[in-house]
């Protein structure tokens, strides 16, 4: 998982390349159908009067492009800073992310 560069401790490439297959296979599962599916599913699903359908059926199919593409431009930053980071502030911020979630659920 380390490797050592400059006396500092960093993440090796078999490990951010992992991440970032990951990441990529995470984002891939949600709205797998070709676009022109997607759109014919999002019209005929319009035209019906449950509301609550509705909402489920576009929370299935999940992000558009743009999240799609935004999402997958700062999973590319992040993997480039975690190349770039030592294990110790890896493990500093993924310490800190945990904490947060916490307070979060407590509130």
């Amino acid at each position: 998982m380390t490797r050592r560069l400059n006396g500092r401790m960093r993440p090796d490439v078999d490990f951010v390349a992992e991440q970032a297959d990951r990441m990529t296979e995470l984002l891939r599962q949600r709205a797998a159908l070709p676009r022109d599916d997607l759109e014919y599913v999002v019209q005929a699903i319009s035209r019906l009067k449950d509301e609550r359908l509705r909402t489920c059926v576009a929370e299935l199919i999940g992000w558009g492009d743009d999240e799609r593409a935004e999402l997958e431009t700062f999973i590319a930053v992040a993997i480039e800073v975690m190349k770039k980071t030592s294990v110790s502030r890896l493990r500093e911020a993924a310490l800190v992310v945990e904490l947060r979630h916490y307070t979060q659920g407590m509130q």
